[in-house]
């Protein structure tokens, strides 16, 4: 939900699954518990991301995505419409930054703790596994590199590890399919 400039994430926050319509996040983690207990010898790579577009407003499209590593995926997107258009390329960034930790801060240790426990581990396997990643929509090519170091610094303290462009798929490939619906 966007509030003034700010998109709050909470349980009951509605997000498109790409196979079953509209689910809450709790229903979107639900998806995500049974897709790794489907297959427990896999490893997986959860990411959060947010790209967004501009027009006569801003849209903001906050991705989930969930991939078993070489067999498959699964995604869960949000929209948030801002009525003002960001003009200016840093405030675009800090906000779509901000927009994936709100939705980062709901993967708590509980939650963490919870994907573990169906991947049938402790998480600590190197063979088997699960990688949580922060896409962010900037990369060393462009007028964004700049922005790198404080983007990245702002998401160093999560249990996320911060991907940039060309590793950020989940923001510069995924959310960007579904910013264009203005």
């Amino acid at each position: 939900m966007l509030s003034g400039n700010a998109v709050e994430f909470d349980e009951n926050s509605i997000f498109r699954s790409l196979g079953k319509g509209n689910v809450t996040f709790k229903e979107a983690f639900e998806e995500i518990i049974k897709f790794i207990k489907a297959d427990t010898n896999s490893s997986y790579r959860i990411s959060i991301g947010t790209d967004s577009h501009v027009a006569n407003g801003t849209l903001f499209v906050t991705c989930i995505h969930v991939h078993r590593v070489g067999k498959g995926a699964i995604g869960f997107l949000h929209k948030s419409l801002m009525a003002r258009p960001i003009k200016n390329l840093r405030e675009k960034i800090y906000m779509e930054t901000c927009i994936s930790l709100q939705l980062a801060y709901l993967f708590d240790q509980e939650k963490i703790d919870h994907i573990y426990k169906a991947l049938g581990n402790d998480g600590q396997s190197s063979i088997k596994g699960v990688t949580f990643e922060f896409h962010i929509d900037i990369g060393k090519k462009g007028e964004t590199k700049a922005l790198i170091n404080e983007m990245v610094g702002m998401v160093s303290g999560l249990n996320f590890i911060p991907k940039i462009k060309p590793d950020s798929y989940c923001a510069s490939c995924f959310a960007d399919r579904y910013t264009k619906a203005i």
